[in-house]
């Protein structure tokens, strides 16, 4: 049994260092089926004009004039398929459309307490991914299949100084849970496949405030900081019984958005937005498996986002929304994983808000997100997997209830 367990360990952390999906399929989203998809996410720390304020920025929710009670939900359509370049060495094919269909849901509640005083709470899914490539792909020993997802359980509250200040803040609960298969070089063309499940709950906390100089300006800055995940579980073996104990550690970034709204005209509205994520704090992957641990570098960068967007309002009942935005990509291809074929996001959106009575507001929105060429060199002991994305996309469709309560 001693030498079994010394082979395992030893292959497993020789050949494919367990999890550095862990880290990479982290990354975060702005899709939590709010409204704010329509104008590609810019404007989402100062609209404040729903009760998905309460997750974005809990200042926003000194705007609130009604409790309110928001359900969002969203479809992602993603397509990814990878191309091997004359670089790579690995056998196989190129897997496939490599992506999943995608639902999601989000809940957002803001209670009026008195006209100082607001109370919040949501309940999303910000960190998550699928992906799904053939089992005899030329990446299979970093990835085969991925499913990865948090809950975040986001209590808050907020308090109005006067008519151009709010502050606000709370606390973030967060479970992340990982389930990924990946191959493992045995004999020749014979591959083993590892089988990982690994989860945790940890908590963090988030901070805002709402600048409003006039009638026709917010100004909003949101914090939200980082949350350490020490992952647990096991691993277990394809035609092998051991069930080694695994763990490793995943930090989502702290981040902070700067957005403004400025109404123009009474019917114009621009939205400008400025972000920064901590990505750069990923510097280590280190797994411990069966009592045997590795450390892979990952050298990722801390990332930006500018947006620009707009809203027009057509007549009480109907607002249109638009907007565009940039996330710069934070890791090369020399540190990119194909359980993460992300490289610059650009996000392009449109939407919808109508009014059929006045306590009652529906979304409708579009959103095109184009991940880039995602371009890939990885040398390890295998071999060398080098390549890009030559479709690297997603489409999201949203719809969502916004009611006084």
């Amino acid at each position: 049994m001693k030498h079994v367990r010394l082979w395992m360990g030893g292959t497993l952390l020789s050949s494919f260092f367990l999890m550095q999906a862990a880290y990479s399929a982290a990354f975060e989203l702005y899709e939590l089926g709010t409204p704010i998809i329509g104008t590609a996410g810019v404007g989402q720390a100062a609209v404040a004009d729903d009760a998905s304020t309460t997750y974005f920025n809990p200042a926003g929710m000194a705007k609130l004039n009604h409790s309110q009670f928001l359900l969002g939900s969203q479809m992602v359509l993603p397509y990814t398929i990878f191309s091997p370049n004359r670089q790579n060495t690995l056998s196989g094919d190129n897997g496939g459309n490599a992506a999943a269909l995608i639902p999601g849901i989000g809940m957002y509640y803001v209670y009026r307490c008195s006209p100082k005083l607001r109370f919040g709470v949501s309940l999303t899914s910000p960190y998550g991914g699928v992906l799904n490539y053939n089992q005899g792909w030329v990446g299979r020993y970093i990835v085969q299949d991925m499913q990865f997802y948090t809950l975040n359980l986001n209590p808050t509250v907020a308090y109005k100084f006067n008519d151009w200040v709010a502050i606000g803040g709370g606390v973030a609960i967060e479970y992340a849970n990982l389930h990924e298969t990946v191959a493992i070089p045995i004999l020749g063309a014979i591959d083993g496949q590892g089988n990982i499940k690994v989860d945790n709950t940890a908590a963090g906390f988030n901070l805002g405030i709402l600048l409003s100089p006039n009638d026709s300006t917010k100004l909003g800055l949101a914090y939200r900081s980082k949350i350490s995940h020490d992952l647990h579980g096991n691993t277990t073996f394809l035609r092998i019984g051991a069930t080694p104990s695994t763990s490793t550690r995943m930090v989502m970034p702290q981040n902070v958005m700067l957005s403004l709204v400025q109404d123009l005209t009474c019917q114009f509205t621009l939205l400008g937005e400025l972000g920064w994520a901590n990505w750069a704090s990923m510097r280590d992957t280190v797994v411990n498996i069966a009592g045997f641990s590795a450390t892979t570098p990952r050298d990722w960068n801390n990332t930006y986002r500018v947006g620009l967007g707009g809203h027009y309002k057509l007549n009480s009942a109907w607002l249109l929304k638009a907007g565009v935005s940039y996330d710069s990509s934070p890791t090369d291809s020399q540190h990119r994983q194909p359980d993460l074929p992300m490289d610059r996001q650009v996000r392009v959106g449109a939407g919808v808000a109508y009014s059929p009575i006045k306590p009652v507001k529906l979304g409708f929105s579009y959103e095109y997100i184009n991940f880039g060429d995602a371009n890939i060199y990885n040398a390890s002991s295998t071999g060398i997997l080098a390549g890009f994305y030559p479709r690297n996309y997603a489409n999201v469709v949203q719809a969502s209830i916004n009611v006084d309560v």
